[in-house]
């Protein structure tokens, strides 16, 4: 089993393909959500709620991190409010603005603007990555628009989706910024990370109760917290973040559109959806392009 272990963590590919999945099954659990748990309670709680668990399950480890994380703290604030506080609380905001077709084609656009701010700071981007991209993004399409990509002329752009276009900058911003992240174990770094994401949710919290919507979690709504913070959260967080270190941001960036595509097959299995031709096709595209783009990647046991 360790050994099973050993041989994952050391595989990129295989960490970003869970992490997408559970990625994926956040989209789910905000379904479930509406009603159990206001958005901004769901946000500062699982956030609060690994920091705490990581800073007690492994205290040796943390408090020998603490002396770089107080000297990185600014860089550890900036990656927690831009990459999972706002990128989170735009995108539950704009849900209520916006269509899911709008926030599953806009999400699409972190790996494109990765790979443009990788171009900008001097990194070589490959012609096999580019084209990648276009045909992970043409698999998102089909998926999003059910098979009929032409639907795109009548779709309508409003607020919802600049605060998702928003959200996307400050994700990418974040890949790009992992690189230059503290010299730490991924799981510890992660802690102080959380504990600063629970810090900059506060006050949007405080302006969801000032305006009367936040209510106390049913039992499902704890439910629901406690599976976003392990899975969708902290696992899913560990793996990027190792895979990162394994291949680099713009290329570990490119899975993250497997996630609309997984999102539809456990909607499917889940929440009884219906399956359909599209949703093969628009898996056969995304993987397409991720096999493209690192089929002429450098070989070596992250690859």
């Amino acid at each position: 089993m360790i050994h099973h272990l050993d041989w994952v963590w050391a595989r990129a590919w295989a960490l970003l393909v869970c992490a997408a999945m559970l990625w994926a099954a956040n989209s789910v659990a905000a379904r479930y959500a509406v009603g159990e748990v206001s958005p901004m309670t769901l946000v500062t709680l699982r956030w609060l709620f690994i920091g705490l668990v990581l800073a007690a399950a492994i205290p040796r480890q943390v408090r020998a991190g603490l002396p770089e994380m107080w000297r990185r703290r600014w860089m550890i604030l900036g990656l927690a409010l831009f990459g999972l506080t706002a990128f989170n609380a735009l995108l539950y905001s704009a849900a209520h603005l916006t269509t899911a077709v709008n926030i599953v084609l806009l999400q699409s656009c972190v790996p494109v603007l990765v790979i443009a701010g990788s171009m900008l700071r001097g990194d070589r981007v490959r012609a096999p990555q580019i084209l990648g991209i276009a045909l992970t993004l043409f698999g998102v399409i089909v998926v999003a628009t059910h098979g009929s990509p032409s639907t795109l002329l009548s779709l309508a752009f409003n607020k919802g989706d600049l605060m998702i276009l928003a959200g996307c900058f400050g994700g990418a911003w974040y890949n790009l910024s992992l690189r230059h992240r503290p010299k730490l174990p991924a799981v510890v770094f992660f802690a102080g990370l959380s504990l600063a994401a629970a810090l900059c949710s506060v006050p949007l919290l405080a302006v969801e109760a000032a305006r009367g919507e936040t209510f106390m979690p049913t039992w499902t709504g704890w439910a629901l917290i406690v599976f976003c913070a392990l899975g969708p959260a902290l696992g899913a967080q560990v793996f990027f973040l190792r895979s990162v270190d394994l291949i680099g941001a713009n290329r570990a960036g490119l899975y993250t559109n497997l996630v609309p595509v997984f999102g539809a097959f456990l909607g499917v299995i889940l929440l009884g959806e219906t399956f359909a031709p599209y949703h093969a096709a628009g898996l056969v595209f995304v993987l397409g392009g991720i096999w493209l783009s690192e089929r002429r990647a450098p070989i070596g046991v992250g690859a």
